[in-house]
């Protein structure tokens, strides 16, 4: 079974969403993985463990923080070093799915104006491939929001569960097409709802979309460049008609 970090992020054009999966078998050697990375962050720059990080601030909230403790104890750093911990936190991903191949990430961007409704379409994208991931892998998932409880998407894990009607091509050359009724029931237990602040796990999926967001809006994050630090942490089979295996439709 995997867990599903998920987390979105809204830009001006744009709309991300982030499943960041953890096969159970691994969750440990992750999880202590990441808090270890959280301390050296309080090491260095004063970054309190259980500080939500929001990569869009982390250049201001890097330098505040670090100041805020009144002693001389912690580097001041610059706003280029409070940018590099976004990319740490992105080579924590990288690192430890090359090492495990026990993690991987689920993405989807929509264009907001292409797409009106992209909320929902989003989530209906992101319950889907998480499903077909699980099925693939004849196993299981469970999904964990890092935000308040949402009655949205509550409905929509039900309905998806009972009526899901998927486009399959059909015919000899594959050149027609056929709706079947395929349920997410790969999804168990339906949608948890955590505060942000209170899993360090919910941080690091935090970074991978935002990550995305700067790539497909560069004037709008700090670093356009951050997401290409992840390779095989990408699950590219969600979309084959994006190299990274983005969902944009």
């Amino acid at each position: 079974m995997r867990l599903y970090y998920c987390v979105e992020a809204e830009g001006r054009r744009h709309h991300v969403r982030t499943a960041l999966g953890v096969n159970e078998r691994v969750w440990n050697r992750l999880h202590r993985r990441v808090r270890e990375w959280r301390r050296r962050l309080e090491q260095h720059f004063g970054i309190p463990p259980n500080c939500e990080l929001r990569p869009h601030d982390l250049p201001i909230t890097a330098m505040t923080t670090a100041h805020s403790c009144g002693c001389a104890c912690h580097a001041q750093p610059p706003t280029t070093r409070g940018v590099n911990v976004a990319d740490q936190g992105l080579r924590v991903v990288e690192d430890f799915a090359v090492e495990t191949g026990g993690l991987q990430a689920i993405n989807v961007c929509l264009d907001k104006e292409e797409t009106p409704a992209y909320r929902n379409v989003s989530l209906d994208r992101l319950y889907n491939r998480i499903n077909a991931t699980a099925a693939g892998e004849d196993g299981y998932a469970f999904l964990i929001f890092g935000q308040e409880p949402e009655e949205m998407m509550v409905r929509t894990y039900e309905r998806l569960r009972n009526h899901n009607p998927v486009p399959v091509r059909v015919g000899a050359c594959g050149d027609g097409w056929h709706t079947r009724n395929l349920p997410i029931d790969r999804i168990i237990g339906g949608p948890i709802f955590r505060t942000p602040a209170s899993d360090c796990l919910l941080h690091v999926a935090g970074m991978v979309t935002q990550a995305l967001l700067w790539r497909e809006e560069p004037g709008a994050g700090v670093d356009s460049g951050t997401f290409t630090v992840l390779d095989r942490a990408l699950n590219r089979r969600a979309s084959r008609s994006d190299p990274q295996g983005v969902v944009r439709r």
